[in-house]
């Protein structure tokens, strides 16, 4: 039976595939169902056909999911935040290890792998340290009936799902921290007070396009960054005012200026509206510095999970040289400095190296050196790196696109032992450490943990050995 866009059929959703879609087959036929479960039997409508797979809605459930669950947000469905809150959190471990299986089989072309169980999150709300909340003049409709009615199209909250030019109008988000929240609440009352002009993405319009909310969870200290498109802020300092007056918590209030007619979500320039530029959150022993635009993991709590992971996976003997490729502002490089000789870091943010290089000064740590470069060509071009000895492991923690081919040949290059990959994204992950296991290195040991319930993201640490 041949099948066609806009066919509705009756499915069985087996499991959820990497990103959060429902698996079906009909006919030997796969059909990724958007709404889908593992254990629903529902109706779905084909609305994509491609060569190997079809793509679908849910309909209607006609049975629902032994392990489906009450949503907590009343978003739920409509926001583009969080995908698997009606999935029982135990299920939700499960299908991402599944997926973690699948990936390294499918992509990486693995029969088999040494992989342990997935490490959940004590915390399965609350979680995040940072927030981005868009303030614009184009408001989803959620009620189709105030179509008809006058309403203000203003909203200030995040972006509905698979649409980067719409805005629902949130009143909390419960994977956000409870402080976080309130002072969401608080500005949302402001913008309105003050009559702030919300940005309008599709006309280039108006001044205020984010609020990014940054909380260290162990610090309790709050950084507020209004992502404008003038130079001009002095409209929000009475807010301003009133924040600092109401949140004892809040250390830092700024502005970031992204032109109107930019594409891109980089600042030119920055202003302090009051006090510092920055502020600190702690991981196990270690202090850091997070300002604006650092990256840091958005899960405090489970990022020391995760770095013990990476502790436990490595079995440091102490006398190890690591390299900490993609180092950032230092942070996995600073939780494992203790246990080694020497670590390395090398990145190519130079104002992420200017953090890490603070961060180690500040946590009084000498055994860890960061340098700026890109990988491609660092090592050829560095008189520096070429004094240093060779590393006995080295970690590799990329962004989500993974690691160019080319890099990955300067990698091997230096011939390491061990070496660890850390990804957020087992897809490009598997592809990559395919090309590893082609030059004499072998998957030994694996580890996913959930950084982020709810989600269908998944971090995943994996250990290789160099075999001659």
């Amino acid at each position: 039976m041949k099948l066609s866009k806009g066919q509705i059929l009756q499915l069985d959703v087996t499991s959820l595939a990497y990103g959060g879609l429902g698996v079906s087959h009909y006919n030997d036929i796969t059909i990724f169902v958007k709404g889908g479960l593992p254990g629903d039997k529902l109706k779905a409508k084909i609305y994509k056909k491609k060569k190997n797979y079809l793509e679908a809605y849910s309909l209607e459930k006609i049975e629902k999911s032994d392990y489906y669950t009450n949503p907590q947000c009343e978003h739920y469905g409509i926001c583009g935040g969080c995908s698997l809150q009606d999935l029982n959190y135990n299920e939700q471990l499960n299908q991402k290890y599944l997926q973690v299986k699948d990936l390294f089989h499918r992509i990486g072309k693995f029969s088999s792998i040494p992989i342990n169980n997935i490490i959940g999150c004590e915390q399965h709300y609350g979680y995040r340290n940072k927030m981005e909340f868009s303030y614009s003049s184009n408001k989803w409709i959620v009620d189709l009936n105030e179509k008809n009615q006058e309403i203000d199209s203003t909203a200030f909250g995040l972006h509905v799902k698979s649409r980067f030019d719409k805005i629902v109008d949130v009143n909390d988000c419960h994977i956000n921290g409870k402080l976080s929240n309130k002072i969401f609440q608080f500005i949302k009352q402001n913008l309105y007070k003050y009559n702030i002009i919300p940005f309008d993405i599709k006309k280039r319009t108006g001044f205020l396009r984010n609020v990014i909310i940054r909380q260290g969870h162990a610090t309790n200290e709050v950084l507020i960054n209004f992502i404008i498109t003038e130079s001009n802020n002095s409209c929000l300092a009475p807010i301003a005012k009133s924040l600092v007056s109401e949140f004892d918590e809040i250390k830092s209030v700024l502005t970031s200026t992204v032109k109107r007619n930019s594409g891109s979500s980089f600042s030119d320039e920055e202003k302090i509206l009051w006090g510092e530029d920055y502020i600190t959150e702690k991981i196990d022993e270690n202090i850091f510095k997070i300002s604006s635009n650092s990256f840091f993991q958005t899960n405090s709590k489970q990022a020391k999970v995760l770095y013990d992971s990476i502790i436990q996976i490595a079995g440091f003997k102490g006398n190890e040289i690591v390299y900490d490729l993609y180092c950032g502002t230092g942070s996995i490089g600073l939780h494992i400095a203790k246990y080694v000789k020497m670590v390395y870091g090398i990145e190519v943010v130079m104002s992420a190296v200017i953090d890490a290089i603070e961060n180690a000064k500040n946590n009084k740590i000498n055994n860890i050196h960061f340098f700026h470069g890109d990988l491609i060509n660092v090592f050829n071009s560095s008189e520096e790196l070429k004094l240093i000895p060779k590393p006995d492991i080295i970690i590799l923690d990329p962004p989500r696109a993974g690691i160019h081919e080319n890099t990955l040949n300067e990698i091997l290059k230096l011939n390491s032992k061990k070496i660890i990959y850390v990804s957020c994204n087992p897809s490009t992950q598997a592809r990559d450490i395919k090309l590893l296991s082609e030059h004499n290195y072998k998957i030994k040991n694996m580890q996913p943990v959930d950084m982020f319930p709810h989600t269908p993201h998944i971090e995943n640490i994996v250990l290789m050995e160099k075999y001659e």
